[in-house]
């Protein structure tokens, strides 16, 4: 019913619509004294001993549709099928040429029939062979798909674990810096000292330099350097003067000049010298290096940065 729908043989027809043009063309054939089947076999003949089984099979079925009776014409259509490999085509036509009363050759029935099974049976064995082959295909990638679900299981749990980390080190960060804001903070509410004692404190932006900065420490405050840079100079403002006194005590200590008139004296940088250790000297305690630094403020621009040779006032005890 599908087959009726889908090929709806609905063509105009050429003629009368009238049937049964292969006997007329049989009966013209006769009737002009032309012996076509005989041709025809001929033909077909001599192309299947030159080899020609394409052309030859092609003139026995058009004398078979002239004459389908013809019983030699289907054994030898058979035999050329058989030649060519079809067998089942071959056995069809040795049937067809046995009903019309035919005589086959002892053994070829069964030689085609040994043919048929042959390509039977290498048929299932190829089908064998794919349907093998799939399924040792499909195996492998179930076994793959198996393998991929194992380790992306794998780093799931990894990705867990890293997500567990990452929340961890976020939390503990986040208390870190609380701590350290709130021990910034008491510093600044509750810390002692006067302003000039703070360390100048330098912004994240601030370029990195090459030389090597001096620590902040009563016995580097003001040490003797050449060339010392601005950074260096705001690195060393003096925070921690008043500690370390053992450190202080090691340092060597400056040989005090003459007291001139008015009571300041003179003294001259040499390496080595700090103004906590100049201090220590000529006051007896380091924490009076503020007094040399106003005293020279012209000299150090505020700093405490003390170069080799610079002449310092020192002034009388405060």
């Amino acid at each position: 019913m599908s087959n009726q729908s889908n090929l709806a043989f609905d063509e105009v027809p050429r003629g009368d619509g009238g049937t049964g043009a292969i006997e007329q063309i049989a009966r013209l054939l006769r009737d002009s004294g032309l012996d076509a089947p005989a041709g025809l076999y001929d033909e077909a003949l001599t192309l299947a001993q030159e080899g020609h089984l394409s052309p030859a099979v092609e003139r026995l079925r058009m004398l078979l549709c002239l004459d389908p009776s013809d019983a030699e014409a289907s054994l030898l259509l058979g035999k050329i099928l058989a030649t060519r490999g079809q067998n089942q085509e071959a056995l069809t036509a040795l049937d067809a040429a046995v009903t019309h009363g035919a005589v086959l050759t002892p053994g070829l029935r069964d030689r085609v029939e040994a043919g048929l099974r042959k390509q039977v049976a290498e048929a299932e064995d190829h089908r064998n062979r794919v349907v093998a082959r799939e399924r040792g295909e499909v195996q492998s990638l179930r076994s793959e798909a198996k393998k991929l679900r194992s380790e992306n299981a794998v780093l799931e749990l990894e990705v867990e674990e890293l997500q567990r980390r990452v929340r961890l080190w976020s939390g503990s960060t986040a208390v870190i810096g609380g701590v350290a804001s709130a021990l910034i903070l008491a510093m600044l509410l509750f810390g002692g000292g006067s302003s000039d004692e703070l360390p100048a404190l330098t912004s994240s932006t601030t370029p990195v330099v090459d030389e090597v900065l001096i620590t902040p420490t009563p016995d580097n405050i003001g040490v003797a350097s050449v060339g010392a840079s601005p950074v260096q100079a705001a690195a060393a403002q003096p925070a921690a003067v008043a500690a370390q006194p053992a450190a202080v005590a090691a340092s060597p200590k400056p040989v005090a000049s003459p007291a001139p008139a008015g009571g300041a004296r003179v003294h001259t940088v040499k390496a080595g010298d700090t103004l906590g250790s100049l201090a220590s000297s000529y006051y007896g305690k380091s924490s009076e290096w503020p007094t040399i630094q106003k005293a020279n403020k012209d000299q150090l621009n505020g700093g405490t940065n003390l170069k080799l040779g610079m002449k310092l006032k020192i002034p009388a005890q405060p």
